[in-house]
């Protein structure tokens, strides 16, 4: 009963040890000083998940991505391929797009009336005979934002001479690919607001030492405490949670577990056939699923046997985590605010199978609950609320993540206690140091290989 982590190299040639050791001063999540050098040596220098690549279906469609006081719109151009330019006028700063998506012909300043290409070309400028010297059409042409797409993914950089985003992920993207998260559909968009660093949040997701104080429910549902994590180059990470069981911790039950009940019986498996022998049930799942899965018309193949039935989380350097099955990921992390350090936003997508190839009710078969999200409906709406909302019981992230909300704000009040000076880890909590260290890296300008 423990956790074991090992450190995985990429095969690009980045090693995973960072070249220093990070501390966790509690400076580094309240001072506004550490926030702009974080600003200036991680955010505007890292490969960044943006959206989705299927909320830009035609040319003209557009989305914002919001980090702190910097606005980047990405469009789909006239031929087909995607772009991203830092959303403001190049007349007198004005931003352009206030709304988070939509569609247009053609990019139009509202305030002076500026106009420019989907592919950010200054195209017309009112009264320009009045401008003296002339304007410059090159010169004054949208700002562009290094921009690649992966897995149906989005990824941006302000960085215009940074390494390619399959340099920056490296082997990730061989270890994520079966899982074909370009073909799931959005189920689910929603953004929270926090009283929390945005490193605060971040931490709470890179360990495990807290489930059985705030999450009890995963005694039934997961054996968080024999997991297996990797610490990859640059900062990213890797945990995998052993699913379809129960955690070691405890002795194993006699009969199947009311949560797997519904899951067992969705791929046509007689939950009381378990009954004495519940230790057999990852592994009859892992057999069963490909099973079902064929018939419903969703290929397994391509997936290992761990990948069919546990639940893995990818870490990517530095705010995006994947929460990963195979029939449905999690897209979560937070941004910083603006202006204040002791805020954050944080996001969640859900991606999901379309119900097409993942149910048949006539059968009663479901490769996992909860998949109704069909291709042929309207796009997911996009929810904004705060942690309050999530407290009250006004919204959910699932309650999971409602759990870890809101202990939250507690942590990053105490922060500025005098009573508290810095953090001291674990082993379970190695996934955090690791992160902290390459933080520090970055921070150092110590990271030559991924700029």
């Amino acid at each position: 009963m423990t956790q074991t982590t090992t450190f995985e190299n990429f095969s690009n040639g980045l090693t995973a040890r960072a070249p220093c050791e990070g501390k966790l001063h509690k400076e580094h999540y309240t001072s506004a000083d550490f926030m702009q050098r974080e600003w200036e040596e991680v955010w505007t220098q890292c490969w960044l998940h943006a959206g989705l690549v299927s909320d830009l279906e035609e040319a003209g469609d557009y989305f914002t991505f919001e980090l702190g006081r910097e606005s980047i719109v990405v469009t789909r151009q006239e031929d087909d391929s995607l772009a991203a330019f830092y959303n403001v006028c190049q007349h007198r700063g004005n931003r352009i797009f206030s709304n988070r998506s939509g569609s247009v012909n053609e990019i139009v300043c509202p305030y002076h009336g500026w106009r420019y290409t989907l592919a950010g070309e200054l195209c017309k400028v009112p009264d320009a005979e009045r401008f003296h010297p002339p304007v410059d059409s090159a010169q004054r042409s949208l700002k562009p934002v290094r921009l690649e797409t992966w897995a149906g993914l989005v990824w941006v950089n302000m960085n215009a001479d940074a390494q390619p985003l399959r340099h920056y992920l490296g082997d990730i993207v061989d270890q994520l690919t079966p899982y074909h998260f370009e073909n799931m559909v959005l189920a689910q968009h929603q953004s929270v607001s926090l009283a929390t660093n945005w490193k605060t949040a971040r931490d709470n997701f890179l360990e495990q030492y807290h489930v059985d104080f705030i999450h009890p429910q995963h005694a039934s549902l997961v054996d968080c405490c024999n997991s297996h994590n990797a610490l990859l180059p640059l900062g990213h990470s890797w945990t995998r949670v052993e699913g379809y069981t129960t955690d070691s911790r405890y002795a194993l039950p006699e009969t199947t577990p009311p949560h797997l009940v519904p899951l067992l019986a969705g791929i046509g498996l007689e939950p009381e056939s378990f009954n004495g022998k519940v230790d057999a049930i990852r592994t009859a799942v892992q057999k069963q699923k490909r099973i079902i899965g064929a018939e419903l018309g969703f290929d397994y193949g391509e997936l290992s046997d761990d990948q069919v039935s546990d639940v893995w989380q990818y870490d990517i350097f530095p705010n995006l985590f994947m929460t990963i099955q195979a029939e449905e990921v999690w897209l979560c992390g937070p941004r910083p605010h603006p202006h204040d350090p002791n805020r954050c936003f944080f996001d969640k997508w859900t991606l999901q199978l379309p119900k097409e190839i993942a149910t048949d009710d006539a059968r009663g078969y479901a490769l996992n609950p909860g998949l109704e999200t069909s291709r042929e409906q309207e796009r997911a709406e996009y929810e904004q609320f705060s942690q309050q909302d999530v407290v009250d019981g006004k919204q959910s992230m699932t309650i999971t993540i409602d759990q870890d909300l809101y202990y939250l704000p507690d942590m990053q009040a105490g922060m500025h206690s005098r009573g508290f000076d810095h953090a001291v880890l674990n082993q379970d909590e190695q996934r955090l140091q690791h992160f902290h260290d390459w933080l520090q890296a970055w921070m150092e300008n110590k990271v030559e290989a991924a700029k």
